[in-house]
């Protein structure tokens, strides 16, 4: 699926506060079927009475000229920037849609509340420039769109980035300044890496406040529906050098899955530096993300990412959450070399929920792939209780779309992993752990700083030993092991420095290592 930070401070008012003076374009815009949707309560209630009913999927039927795309010709089809919604309008976003094909073919209703009600905007080919393809005839203006993305002047006052793209299913990305488009949001995961397979919500309809001029927050509604879930939606997007995504969401239950996956985030990770590139790519690491990090209790929690060779489904216990994040904790671009890419200015995407989210566990699907084309990590909240029949769930939280490292323990973190692995049976892997840390890294050289190591019975440990980095100025860990040769199962590995009466020094660093 679908694949770039100045802090504002400011408000956004209710729809009937708005500026009649504001320029108002309705061009291609007509009242809406969802008019009784006007702030959150009533899509809440909206939302509600939909789960009562069988679930109807959206479908529309494609002219001739839409059907059978490629993905260039797909791509060919590209918005006019100065068709889009608020261009000249002297307002700080403008609305650019995306338009139906390929595999995006659920059609998504977008709607404008205003001052004067809800109007819905219209599909018109004017609004596209179709490239090598030919320009559909006989079109119904009520086709609807795949998506859209608001644009703000994020980097420069005079041009306007893209600051949040709503695009296929539930999947959502956002940027802060500087930074580059790399791993997605989703509203909700249903069933990710469940042999009955995966289900995928989509959000098909979306209700955006008309800004006002002087805003620096924007809200956007949107209605989720699938087979067995219908949610409602609040958007609340903050600009800035982390931009931030306040996520209201309030689901029900309308039928029968296995698991529910709350504030979900999907990232792609080929290779990184923990193994050999491959022979045919000149490019040290590709990935959008490198690690897992989880907050939760007094503990952090460092995994960094794989491309296994199996699927790898990891759950993370947790009884008070405070945060969880796919992070791009690697900045430097020889790391990467890749000029087109950006990887290293890819944003990380940390969650901060918003109140006590209980009992459950942080799962982490890691999924094989041969290329970069594709998603293939998914990283989400599995609640205890899950979502019952009777009781909707509502959850609250922040998503921090960070290129600089703002989660994360400032006393020792893991910077990298690498891991010699031996060719002769009885010889022992090494993993190399480097630390960094404001407290970390003053500590003086014969300051008490020991390794602290976890294992299961079936891995055996040679040697553990943590010493002074003298060319990072931080502190590296080094353990030697491996799998006793009768064990069947992988090994979970846990390791951090601490330093006098165990004080934790950095946060906990965690590996699988797998089953031959």
């Amino acid at each position: 699926m679908p694949r770039a930070n100045r802090r504002v401070r400011s408000r956004t008012l209710p729809v009937k506060m708005l500026l009649a003076s504001t320029v108002v374009m309705l061009w291609g815009t007509t009242m809406s079927h969802a008019a009784d949707v006007t702030d959150y309560p009533s899509l809440v209630e909206h939302a509600r009475a939909l789960a009562t009913k069988p679930y109807e999927p959206r479908q529309v039927e494609l002219p001739p000229a839409l059907q059978g795309l490629d993905y260039d010709a797909y791509r060919d089809i590209r918005f006019r920037p100065a068709k889009a919604l608020w261009r000249g309008a002297d307002l700080p976003i403008e609305a650019q849609f995306f338009h139906l094909g390929l595999y995006y073919d659920t059609p998504v209703e977008i709607n404008l509340l205003t001052a004067d009600g809800v109007r819905r905007v219209d599909y018109s080919t004017d609004l596209f420039d179709y490239g090598s393809n030919p320009t559909p005839t006989d079109i119904d203006k009520s086709m609807g769109f795949s998506g859209f993305r608001l644009h703000y002047p994020l980097n420069r006052d005079d041009y306007k980035d893209e600051l949040i793209i709503f695009h296929g299913a539930s999947y959502f990305r956002a940027l802060g300044a500087g930074q580059w488009l790399g791993l997605s949001a989703r509203g909700l995961a249903i069933d990710t890496g469940e042999r009955s397979g995966e289900e995928f919500p989509a959000f098909t309809r979306f209700w955006i406040e008309w800004p006002r001029r002087d805003a620096h927050q924007f809200r956007i509604y949107a209605l989720l529906e699938s087979e067995n879930v219908t949610g409602a939606y609040s958007f609340l997007v903050t600009p800035g050098d982390s931009t931030q995504t306040r996520v209201e969401a309030t689901l029900f239950r309308r039928g029968e899955f296995a698991k529910l996956g709350i504030a979900p985030l999907t990232s792609m990770f080929h290779y990184g530096e923990e193994v050999p590139r491959p022979s045919n790519d000149f490019r040290p690491e590709v990935h959008d993300s490198d690690g897992l990090l989880i907050h939760a209790g007094d503990e952090w929690l460092w995994r960094g990412l794989v491309n296994p060779a199996q699927l790898s489904i990891n759950a993370f216990q947790a009884k008070q959450l405070h945060g969880f994040g796919l992070m791009q904790r690697d900045r430097d671009f020889t790391n990467y070399q890749d000029l087109e890419a950006h990887y290293h200015l890819r944003p990380s995407a940390w969650i901060e929920p918003i109140g006590d989210w209980g009992e459950g566990s942080v799962e982490l699907v890691q999924i094989p792939t041969k290329n970069e084309v594709n998603d293939n990590i998914v990283a989400y909240w599995r609640p205890k209780d899950g979502l019952s029949a009777d009781k909707p769930l509502h959850v609250k939280y922040i998503i921090h779309w960070q290129h600089d490292e703002l989660a994360g323990p400032e006393y020792g973190r893991v910077i990298s992993t690498r891991i010699a692995r031996s060719n002769n049976p009885e010889g022992n892997h090494r993993y190399v752990i480097d630390f960094s840390g404001t407290e970390l890294n003053a500590l003086p050289e014969d300051a008490q700083v020991s390794a602290d190591v976890s294992f299961p019975p079936h891995f055996v440990v040679a040697e553990q030993i943590a010493f002074r980095n003298r060319e990072t100025g931080g502190w590296r860990l080094v353990i030697r092991g491996k799998l006793k040769p009768d064990a069947e199962k992988p090994a979970e590995l846990r390791a951090r420095l601490v330093g006098a009466e165990q004080k934790a020094m950095s946060e906990v660093w965690t590996y699988t290592e797998p089953a031959s």
